[in-house]
């Protein structure tokens, strides 16, 4: 078992922890599947409005991301996309943050696919707590729409709505609050299921007792995990474009210069990333500033399309190695993924021990294998019981009183 400091300290293990070959697999394949459905939904969105396919290509290469105004139907597509992005990604969050509990409990070698079917049977938690807290804000932002309707009605609509002003501001501190507690149950909901295993109701529980009872260590762990985060991002991005260089220099010693630089150069023409609109203008700048210094300028601004070397050949070989340079952005973002669902698992067992004075990795955990092999041995001993004549029944319970 891992030795805590259970405080500040611990938040700097993240990037450790993060740094695992399962962890970033996982997370790799939820952000995959996730892009994959919502690269989908957002082309079919598009479509639907009536823009072609290769203006949207043109625009944001493989993952479109909403800008344009769009009717009605598009966006229901669109937020169907987002949603399916986020479902898989707190499925993958409840993976990672059991394969870390099991890490810091002493099992390291914790395997992939118990974390996956752990994930499957009881991610749904980390998925329904979230929309449970959004649905009841929509509650009461309509219970708000219907109040400014009476005030339609003439001099008593008035009179009626000063009467409940004070409830409307109640509420609306209430909403801000559940605005609140949603977004740290986005959070930090994978982390309470994959170490507890809880219910929805349960991590509804712990999401409104962190935010009650240590709100400033939530603050100042998520603050300094993101730091570790955005580091850790950094320095893995920048030594995946070095060995793309080091790749390009070695194979460049006996593949023809021309040839080379004519497979990299239109497989850079495949990839783009796009950063969504509500991204602050000074992100946007970093960004910019981030991909040059290490020399991927391509990622946000690809070049034009030139002739393939050797024909169908080339123009093969510089769509696969497009792919692949997708498959790398994503495996550094999935770094920065294991380093947030790793860390918040750490923050959560922190923040557990803080408020409840519990260490969760003391807390010795049945698996299901077990539970359900205890519970079949339970049904036989309950058949073999039944199937008993009556007077053998009766003479066990005379003796046993």
């Amino acid at each position: 078992m891992t030795n805590l400091h259970f405080n500040y300290k611990d938040v700097f293990r993240a990037g450790r922890l993060g740094f695992s070959p399962k962890k970033i697999w996982v997370t790799f394949l939820g952000f995959l599947i996730a892009f994959i459905g919502y690269g989908i939904l957002s082309f079919l969105a598009y479509i639907a409005a009536g823009v072609q396919i290769g203006e949207v290509w043109e625009a944001f290469r493989l993952v479109p991301v909403f800008q344009w105004e769009m009717p009605w139907y598009s966006y229901v597509l669109w937020i169907i996309g987002v949603l399916w992005w986020v479902c898989v990604a707190l499925l993958a969050g409840v993976a990672v943050s059991k394969i870390t509990y099991e890490q810091l409990k002493g099992d390291e070698f914790y395997e992939v696919k118990d974390a996956i079917k752990f994930a499957l049977k009881t991610g749904k938690s980390a998925i329904i707590a979230p929309f449970v807290l959004i649905c009841c804000i929509a509650l009461l932002v309509l219970g708000g729409i219907a109040l400014g309707l009476v005030t339609w009605i003439p001099y008593f609509g008035q009179l009626f709505f000063i009467l409940f002003a004070i409830p409307a501001f109640v509420v609306s501190l209430a909403i801000i609050y559940l605005l609140i507690v949603t977004i740290v149950c986005f959070i930090i909901g994978p982390a309470i299921v994959g170490t507890t295993g809880n219910d929805t109701f349960d991590t509804l529980f712990e999401s409104f007792s962190v935010v009650n009872d240590q709100p400033w260590r939530l603050i100042t762990y998520e603050v300094l995990l993101k730091v570790v985060q955005i580091l850790g991002v950094a320095i893995l991005g920048f030594f995946a474009a070095k060995a793309i260089f080091v790749a390009h220099d070695i194979i460049g010693i006996i593949v023809p210069a021309a040839k080379i630089d004519n497979i990299f150069l239109n497989a850079a023409y495949y990839v783009k990333i796009t950063l969504p609109p509500f991204c602050p203008e000074a992100y946007y700048n970093l960004f910019i500033d981030y991909i040059e210094w290490i020399g991927m300028p391509n990622l946000l601004f690809p070049p034009e399309y030139v002739a393939a070397y050797n024909g169908w050949a080339g123009a093969i070989s510089s769509f696969i190695l497009g792919i692949i340079y997708y498959l790398i952005v994503l495996a550094v973002f999935s770094f920065g993924g294991a380093i947030f669902w790793s860390g918040n698992t750490l923050i959560f067992t922190v923040l557990v021990k803080k408020k409840d004075d519990k260490n969760l990795l003391e807390i010795k955990e049945e698996s299901f294998d077990d539970l359900k092999e205890e519970k079949t041995e339970e049904v036989k001993e309950a058949k073999v019981e039944k199937k008993k004549p009556g007077k053998m029944r009766k003479k066990k319970t005379t003796e046993e009183d």
